[in-house]
Order: structure tokens, then C-alpha cells, then sequence
């Protein structure tokens, strides 16, 4: 049974309301006096409430998405890091980096039809560089089927979802395919190829998109030319930094700034909400600065603004006054931010580190997005 999902939750309810039931029944038979009927009562208390906090684990699971699976559960309990080999060149679909596993449209008015409602396509990106692999969805919009667009490279958006996170709530939760037809339909928004992903590339590690020190996982280099590459091969996109994007929200924030800053000749723009920008180490990370100070600096994005030159980007950051812990952090790396680089900010006078301020930001950060981003001709 899948972790994620209603079947799952419904069982862990009716179980729940099985066991509450049990113990109303049966109470009388443990009230004697006695170390058996005692640990009887104990015992019957502790499965209800295992049961109850399982159910509230799973809805919370279900609503934010912190696992998509349980060997992603498993991974994360463990430290278990499970790193792919290199793959062979042309492993992948027609050599280009990228298997295609099914074709998908969405829910919305016409959407059967993929020159009015785009195709979503769940794939597999396999790094020719760095051996990693990961799941995702990429969304073809739907002028990418227009004959009048037949010799249109489409600009393109990689779209992170927080750690450890369910790429799947890119498009049922915060929805940025279906709100990206919306604004072409509205004319606010250019037509985009959206590549959703998650940052647990590695399973049950957080590289925080970094090329992590000592020969581990190059997962910021995944990002920044596999992931690009590969879908540049597959699909009719620019291959021009001017076409290529990055959004993200929380450590998918951190890794689209990041990203972006780092490897400004691939990307021109990132938007990141409630993301924060120092360089994260705790225990889903392990260590990826190697004890490198230098290293660990350089992933810093307040102490690079301050000390290196600002690269040629343009970048949108969210927070909020009040709710969110990046209000600060936000402000000053605006204030130290320097040309060539554009900072934009859309500060909320109140919010959180959670979806609901999220879907709030989602419309304006793919409007602005597509405001910097430039289609080219084949």
C-alpha cells in the first residue's frame, strides 16, 4: 500500500475508530485491581494513541507531501544515502539523458486535448555526467503542439519542491501547470516547459543541490548541466541561459537562488519562495563541506553577495513580515545585492512556511518568471 494517498489514510482511520471502540467495549474487563489488568489498560491506551498519531502523521504526510514513499520514509530513518551508478550512454531515450515512462494531460477544461491543455509527462532523468538519476513530471504547455509554434524553442522552468517533498503536489497542490494555463489564457504568462523535481535526489539525503566535498554525489552539477542537458536533447526548448529558469519553495528556494547564482551561464532567472541562504548541515544532510570552511562560505548565499561579485541574474524572493523566519535574511540580501544582478521581492504582511502562503505566491512568481525568460526560433 502506497504511503501517500487516501487507501492508506482510510485504514489508519477505521483502525483509529476500531481501537477508540475497543477500549470503551472492553474497559470494565481491565478495571480490576492488579500488574495484568493494569498493564492491560496501559496497554490498550498506548495502541490507541500509536494508532491516532499514526493517522495525524499520514494526513500531514498526505497535505505536505514530506515522503512520497515508504523507501523514502525508510532512507530518511536510517541515513541510508543510496547513490545511482553512472549510467551508459544511451540508456536513456534516444541517448538524450531522459526516459519517457507515460504520458499524462491535466484536469482542466480541454485538457484531453494537448494543444489546449499541454501534456504532462512523468520521466526519468538519468545524469550522463554524474550517474544520478531522479523521477520527474515535465509539463509540455499547450502552444508546444500549436502549428504556429513549430519552430518556437519554449523557455523553460525548473520547479523544486521542498525537502524531502512529493513532486506529484507540484501539480495537485500547488498546481503550476493548470495556473500557468491560466495566465497564458489570461495573457499574463508566456507559454513555459515546466520541469518539477525534488531535491531528494539521493535517497534520504539532503544535498542541498551541492557538490558535496570528498568525491560524493555531484548534485548541484545534476542540476545544473544533466537535468538542463538532458532535457534540451528530448525537447523542442532554448538552450540559451536567457530561456532557463529556477522556482522553488523552502530548500527548493535555497536551491533555485543557489543554483542560478552559481551557474549564471545556464540560468538567468530564479524565484524563491520562502527560501532561506545559509549553507544547511544537520543530520539529513551529512557532511558536505567536507570541514571546509571555504567550502561551506561559498554555499552561503548572504556571505556571497556581501564578498564576491553579484552574477547577471535576476531573482524574485518571498517572505513575510510576520509567520516566516526569512523576513530578515530576505531584506538584507536585497540591500547587498548588486548590478548586475536584479532583486525583486513580494513581501506578504503575514504568512508561514507552508503550502497555503505558497499557492498564494505561485501565480505571481510564474508571471514574473515568464517576464524574464525569452523564447528563441530553431
Amino acid at each position: 500500500m502506497s504511503l501517500t494517498g487516501l487507501p492508506l489514510l482510510i485504514l489508519l482511520a477505521a483502525l483509529t475508530v476500531a481501537g477508540f471502540v475497543a477500549v470503551v467495549r472492553f474497559w470494565p474487563r481491565l478495571a480490576a485491581q492488579g500488574p495484568r489488568s493494569l498493564a492491560g489498560r496501559a496497554g490498550a491506551l498506548a495502541v490507541t494513541q500509536v494508532l491516532l498519531l499514526a493517522t495525524v502523521l499520514a494526513a500531514a504526510n498526505n497535505y505536505f507531501g514530506f515522503y512520497g514513499s515508504w523507501r523514502d520514509l525508510v532512507s530518511v530513518a536510517t541515513g541510508h544515502y543510496a547513490v545511482s551508478a553512472p549510467s551508459p550512454l544511451g540508456a536513456a531515450q534516444n541517448g538524450s539523458g531522459i526516459t519517457i515512462n507515460s504520458h499524462g494531460t491535466l484536469p482542466i477544461p480541454g485538457g484531453a486535448d494537448p494543444a489546449r491543455g499541454g501534456r504532462l509527462d512523468d520521466v526519468t532523468v538519468r545524469g550522463q555526467l554524474t550517474g544520478l538519476s531522479a523521477h520527474a513530471l515535465i509539463y509540455l504547455p499547450p502552444q508546444y503542439f500549436q502549428a504556429s509554434y513549430r519552430k518556437t524553442l519554449f523557455p523553460t522552468v525548473i520547479v523544486s519542491s521542498g525537502y524531502p517533498g512529493d513532486v506529484t503536489k507540484l501539480v495537485t497542490l500547488l498546481r503550476y501547470p493548470a495556473r500557468l494555463v491560466d495566465g497564458i489564457n489570461a495573457g499574463q504568462d508566456k507559454p513555459m516547459v515546466l520541469v518539477m523535481m525534488s531535491p531528494m535526489i539521493i535517497s534520504g539525503r539532503d544535498t542541498e543541490c551541492t557538490d558535496v566535498a570528498g568525491g560524493g554525489p555531484r548534485a548541484g552539477e545534476f542540476w545544473s548541466v544533466d537535468v538542463t542537458s538532458a532535457v534540451e536533447r528530448t525537447y523542442r526548448v532554448s538552450q540559451d541561459a536567457s530561456g532557463w529558469g529556477l522556482v522553488g519553495d523552502s530548500t527548493g528556494g535555497y536551491c533555485a537562488l543557489k543554483l542560478a547564482m552559481l551557474n549564471s551561464d545556464r540560468f538567468s532567472a530564479a524565484a524563491s519562495l520562502s527560501g532561506y541562504f545559509d549553507a544547511l548541515q544537520d543530520g539529513t544532510t551529512g557532511d558536505l563541506y567536507g570541514g571546509d570552511p571555504v567550502f561551506r562560505r561559498q554555499n552561503d548565499l548572504l556571505w556571497r553577495i556581501e564578498h564576491l561579485p553579484s552574477p547577471p541574474i535576476a531573482a524574485l524572493l518571498t517572505t513575510s513580515r510576520t509567520g516566516e523566519s526569512n523576513y530578515g535574511p530576505t531584506m538584507q540580501f536585497a540591500r547587498d545585492a548588486k548590478s548586475p544582478m536584479r532583486v525583486s521581492t513580494l513581501v506578504r504582511a503575514s504568512g508561514g512556511h507552508n503550502f497555503n502562503t505558497w499557492n498564494a505566491e505561485v501565480p505571481a512568481a510564474l508571471q514574473w518568471l515568464s517576464s524574464h525568460l525569452a523564447a528563441s526560433a530553431s
